[in-house]
């Protein structure tokens, strides 16, 4: 057993390094370069961001905390998926299934992977990703990611709430430059990526990557292999530029994601009785103009996407199903389309104002079937939201750029429709409108000595989604039915968040703490049931009383000397805790506190990283054994370690190992994720 474990896990990746190794002439080994685009040096921190503002700005005058995720941290990150790097490399919490379904929460709310309202907003360079599943979101075209904490609906409206997660791709320009990637790893994964950019000439620039997955079974940190884990998938993506004149810029971008028979195992207590397979495709649009005239920067934004999802049932535990399997079990589409524009207006040399219009419709159509292929009611009905937002912030720069202060306010109306639906009957369908106003303000202020105070207040918002306004499903737990039913009255949640910290960075010191606070009124949640006979429980939605989430956040960073670094950062939530029909308890999925570390070193050719992640205990719904009862897990502590090592000019070897200890750890409790895991890459730039 041991022995074909070691063959699965390191012999792939193992022969990858010693096939690179042999390719090098030796005298090129000593002569490699470290600060390449490839390797990126140890204090290659981005000087701006864009998301704080929805313009550059200066990272160290930015009165949000953003966390902003690398070129060098995506590089030497062992992850199989986007949401393996966010939770590696900032404050969030995660829920993250076998098969290729995952979503993150910030600042206590609750982490989401479905549905077009969640509470944390995905953006690729500053429009909506669309897609409600990080997991179909594309690694291959990043150049950073960068993380707002806390409500930002003053300048993004809904979905907001928590805070804001944006992808910046790559925009190359220069000569022409491209890279070639061959990965071998654990579990029969095979991994093929491939990137080319640069200006065609003066006028015309573009960008593409790709890459294709193939990955068999896992096996779980307790020696278990985990069957029906498989996936196999592709992403692509393309961006065309061109300089209209010296001020004015378009650039034009597709991006697609592709996946066939992705295995989805069920909960593990059920053992090979819950298993699908699902088939997904998500593809998204956009063209941007940018521009100047006189003291306003201009951007105009069309945008287009859909997301397609299939499952297939397998193994079912209902015996009345058992013989029409496989059989297709659902089918939906999402489709969003929108429209942005945005003037920056410096009207003082001090003082510039934010403002612009967003414009967006998202549209969800679902179809569900019987056993027998027959088509049922699905459980929510198909619905659409349609968007309009106006926004305005201004900030000035005082006392010699040492204060920032920005004051914003947004004002957006929705229109929530649920729509005739075949086969879905029991409701009516409605439209319903809501306009809500959100202010925000901020500060940041260098004291002296490297020492800088900063803290934002802000109104945060998100409206029903339509399977909490309409939705109706039956299904078995442990015996019993419970039904789910929609509550046609409810309000849109509303937050109020502020927080408050100070940093201080001094030579190769920089040290952040800051304290946070956020109160949710009309919390949406499940109530806890009501008991029509001995073995049925209906459900519905309520606008619960009040949540409150309170919390500290740390972030240190220490660079020893030019090859050592070590980072540290953590959230300690003091309480993340909802009122419900039966009282106070705590946010599912929010982990009491969280720890990460990493260690880098850089010495000439080589480069590596230790990083650990530490997630306390956190509670949830036991749908298995507890009827649904909320229950409490413990903690676990997760290793990686990546080593890179530069052949020249050229060329790079890179293996990258994910649960170093081989931990049997879950990030949604019943769904283990992999044990140790190893993956070589031999890495070609031309």
């Amino acid at each position: 057993m041991k022995r074909a474990i070691w063959r699965t896990r390191f012999a792939p990746a193992l022969s990858v390094i010693a096939a690179a190794c042999l390719l090098a002439p030796a005298p090129a080994r000593a002569q490699a370069q470290t600060n390449s685009a490839a390797e990126p040096g140890p204090n290659s921190l981005a000087p701006v961001v864009v998301t704080g503002r929805r313009t550059m700005s200066r990272l160290e005058d930015t009165p949000q905390r953003i966390e902003v995720i690398d070129s060098r941290d995506i590089a030497h990150t062992p992850a199989r998926e986007l949401t393996d790097l966010l939770k590696k490399n900032s404050s969030v919490d995660v829920i993250q299934y076998p098969g290729n379904l995952s979503g993150i929460g910030i600042r206590g709310f609750r982490p989401e992977f479905s549905g077009i309202n969640q509470r944390t907003l995905l953006l690729v360079d500053g429009r909506p990703a669309m897609s409600t599943n990080l997991s179909l979101l594309n690694m291959d075209q990043l150049t950073r990611v960068e993380v707002l904490k806390g409500p930002a609906s003053a300048l993004y409206g809904s979905q907001a709430m928590g805070g804001v997660v944006n992808l910046i791709t790559r925009e190359s320009r220069g000569p022409l430059q491209g890279s070639a990637d061959l990965s071998l790893g654990s579990f029969d994964g095979k991994e093929v990526k491939a990137r080319l950019g640069g200006g065609l000439n003066d006028t015309f620039d573009f960008d593409y990557s790709g890459s294709w997955i193939d990955q068999g079974d896992f096996t779980m940190g307790n020696g278990e292999l985990r069957p029906n884990t498989a996936y196999q998938q592709q992403n692509h993506a393309l961006r065309l530029g061109v300089n209209l004149n010296t001020d004015w810029r378009l650039n034009a971008k597709v991006d697609t994601y592709q996946g066939r028979d992705i295995a989805t195992p069920g909960d593990y207590a059920y053992g090979l009785q819950d298993q699908s397979n699902k088939d997904m495709n998500r593809t998204g649009y956009d063209m941007r103009l940018t521009g100047k005239w006189r003291e306003h920067r201009l951007s105009f934004t069309a945008f287009t996407g859909s997301q397609w999802y299939k499952l297939t049932r397998k193994t079912s535990r209902i015996a009345a199903e058992q013989k029409f399997l496989p059989y297709q079990s659902f089918e939906g589409d999402l489709y969003w389309r929108g429209l942005q524009a945005q003037d920056v207006w410096d009207w003082s040399p001090n003082a510039s104002l934010v403002w612009g219009v967003d414009s967006e419709k998202a549209s969800s159509v679902t179809r569900s079937y019987n056993a027998n292929g027959t088509r049922k009611g699905p459980f929510s009905a198909d619905n659409t939201r349609q968007t309009m937002g106006v926004y305005a912030e201004n900030t000035w720069q005082l006392n010699d750029d040492a204060t920032t202060l920005h004051v914003g306010l947004r004002n957006d109306r929705i229109r929530v429709e649920t729509l005739a639906t075949p086969f879905k009957t029991g409701f009516t369908p409605t439209a319903a409108r809501f306009s809500s106003t959100n202010p925000s303000a901020g500060f940041k202020h260098l004291v002296g000595a490297g020492v800088r105070l900063h803290g934002t207040v802000g109104k945060g918002f998100v409206v029903p989604s339509a399977s909490e306004l309409t939705g109706e499903a039956t299904t078995l737990v442990a015996g019993k039915t419970e039904i789910t039913r929609g509550n046609p009255n409810l309000k849109p949640e509303s937050s109020l968040t502020w927080d408050l910290g100070a940093e201080w960075s001094s030579g190769p010191f920089f040290v952040d703490a800051t304290v946070f606070s956020t109160k949710v009124r009309d919390r949406i949640t499940r109530d806890a049931g009501v008991l029509i006979n001995p073995t049925t429980r209906v459900f519905s939605y309520r606008n619960a009383d009040s949540a409150h989430m309170q919390g500290l956040e740390l972030e240190g960073r220490w660079q020893i000397n030019p090859t050592w670094r070590l980072s540290v950062a953590g959230t300690q939530f003091f309480h993340a805790r909802q009122q419900t029909s039966s009282g106070w308890e705590a946010v599912n999925n929010v982990a009491k506190r969280t720890v990460r570390l990493a260690v880098d070193a850089q010495q000439g050719p080589w480069s590596a990283r230790l990083g650990a992640r530490y997630v306390g205990r956190t509670h949830d719904q036991d749908w298995v054994s507890g009827s649904g009862k909320q229950v409490q897990y413990a903690g676990y502590a997760v290793w990686d370690l990546s080593a890179r090592y530069r052949i020249g000019q050229k060329q790079t070897v890179a293996l990258a190992v994910d649960n170093l200890f081989d931990r049997f750890y879950a990030e949604k409790f019943g769904f283990p994720q992999p044990g140790l895991s190893i993956k070589a890459t031999y890495h070609h730039d031309f």
